[in-house]
């Protein structure tokens, strides 16, 4: 009976020790769990702040790109009015008439030099 109580007080020393480790374990698990939370908390308050960032740069760049569009707008209102080649209320001016005479003849340059006549058609 003295070996098996040996043995048993062996069991139970070995079992303490293991006992003793597995606190260790546990309290540097513990304390890896609390150092993750607050990384975790750090990580959240930092994208929070990173939101608001973006928020606020968002507003900014909303802000200027109106204000950008505004001032282009008013720059193309004040240019001066351009008048179109072909205006629509535009009218031709008289042009002025050229009457022909009885026995007229067109003029004609050929291409050896030589002026050629032509009898002009009054239309009546």
């Amino acid at each position: 009976m003295g070996k098996h109580l040996t043995n048993n007080a062996a069991e139970i020393v070995i079992l303490q020790r293991n006992l003793k480790d597995l606190q260790g374990q546990l309290a540097n698990a513990q304390k890896r769990i609390l150092e993750l939370i607050q990384d975790k908390d750090s990580a959240t308050e930092e994208l929070i702040k990173e939101r608001q960032l973006l928020v606020e740069l968002s507003k900014n760049v909303n802000h200027y790109e109106s204000e950008a569009s505004d001032k282009i707008q008013k720059q193309i209102d004040d240019w001066p009015d351009v008048l179109d080649s072909k205006p629509k209320n535009f009218k031709m001016p008289p042009q002025p008439g050229y009457r022909f005479r009885e026995g007229e003849k067109w003029v004609k340059i050929g291409a050896d030099g030589k002026m050629e006549f032509e009898d002009i058609e009054i239309k009546k």
